[in-house]
């Protein structure tokens, strides 16, 4: 039996809501795919990569892009904007799909006030509970009509829990590359391949970037004493104003800030230091040695203790199993993260490099985006019925 719910037939509108950057590139590549086969009217929280594609962006994700709990009182003003934005939007166009894209905290709301308005929603790329929160996959099953999962371990919970989804693969494993060859990398860069490179890269958030940046500056200038020549990138994501990284490296000129070169840079560094994030798992496909670091507020990390089920937090230390990143977590203590450094690149860089070549070979290769896209439009066609037909 279909389920038109309040929203009635199908009326091709559309909204998208990611909450940060890799989230939005994920939504601008499904957007892209399902519009190549069944165009729609798309809206979205957004920025700037979704409104060239000619999407209407109701709120800018960045007012309310945020880590950690404590982390967030100072966004609520923004975050209770962005949802009344949302509940306008949600009353007045009633859209026919909902799709949410990661970001947790704010899009299990979002499907909440959909499932009142009956309004279909898919959950592409959906929250760790695996991880923490268990009791989210409640919330997910009472709120969402689909779970599409990137990670191989995903698809089995959903299923005990008797919640319909689909496992596409992770989309990283084709999107992933280098933008050009290594030597023309650092030709371009003025780099010289015998010096050791090294690539830092805070986070994609200013409050990320705030709690790392100091210690990063403190690990750099302590591998100095032991490096000679070495080079160190730092690629600005495209998110964050550059001025917020200058105002950390501004005493430090030997530092390469790049712009929209972060996977050049990965694919040409003998090690790099990441904040945990899609950006480690991106570090293990471009084949870089990686350490990865993170801290959030004292309050955040003492519910978090209490909360998190794994081991570890760094996605390709959680596929393999094991810790192949050397993981620093609220502890960052710059000499001990420096010595790391050295030990990778003296010792651990090949038996590093055999450990991600697994993470690739568990992570597969396939047309994730295709796939979403062939299960979103599934989805679509049981909820309303034949759809190439409707006018």
């Amino acid at each position: 039996m279909r389920n038109e719910g309040r929203a009635g037939l199908f009326n091709r509108k559309a909204l998208i809501v990611a909450g940060e950057l890799s989230g939005e590139i994920h939504a601008l590549h499904l957007v892209n795919s399902i519009n190549t086969f069944l165009p729609l009217q798309w809206s979205a929280i957004g920025s700037e990569r979704l409104k060239a594609a000619g999407v209407d962006i109701l709120y800018d994700y960045r007012e309310i892009s945020v880590t950690g709990l404590s982390e967030v009182l100072p966004k609520m003003p923004q975050i209770w904007r962005a949802y009344r934005r949302l509940k306008h939007y949600l009353l007045e166009s009633l859209p026919s799909l909902l799709i949410l894209v990661d970001f947790p905290g704010f899009n299990l709301r979002v499907a909440r006030m959909a499932k009142k308005l009956g309004i279909p929603t898919v959950y592409f790329i959906p929250p760790q509970v695996w991880a923490w929160r268990d009791a989210r996959i409640n919330r997910i099953k009472r709120d969402v009509g689909l779970v599409i999962s990137i990670l191989p371990f995903e698809k089995a919970l959903y299923d005990r829990h008797g919640i319909p989804s689909v496992y596409v693969g992770h989309p990283f494993m084709t999107t992933v590359r280098p933008r050009i060859a290594k030597n023309s990398f650092l030709e371009e860069a003025g780099l010289q391949q015998k010096w050791p490179i090294i690539t830092i890269m805070p986070g994609s958030r200013e409050n990320e970037i705030a709690r790392h940046m100091p210690v990063l500056l403190q690990v750099i200038n302590r591998l100095r004493h032991n490096l000679k020549n070495m080079a160190v990138l730092l690629p600005v994501a495209e998110n964050i104003d550059r001025r917020v990284i200058e105002a950390f490296t501004k005493d430090d000129p030997e530092i390469r800030l790049l712009d929209g070169a972060s996977r050049d840079a990965l694919a040409s560094s003998d090690v790099a230091l990441v904040a945990s994030g899609s950006a480690t798992l991106e570090a293990a496909i471009l084949n870089c040695p990686t350490i990865v670091i993170y801290k959030v507020s004292a309050l955040s990390f003492f519910a978090a203790k209490h909360l998190v089920k794994v081991d570890y937090i760094s996605l390709p230390n959680l596929i393999a199993g094991r810790e192949i990143f050397p993981e620093y977590i609220q502890d960052l203590e710059a000499e001990s993260i420096a010595e790391k450094v050295l030990h990778v690149l003296h010792n651990e860089t090949a038996s590093m490099k055999n450990d991600m070549e697994e993470v690739r070979r568990e992570l597969g290769t396939s047309d994730s985006y295709g796939l979403a896209r062939d299960a979103v439009i599934h989805f679509l066609e049981q909820t309303y019925g034949p759809l190439f037909s409707t006018s």
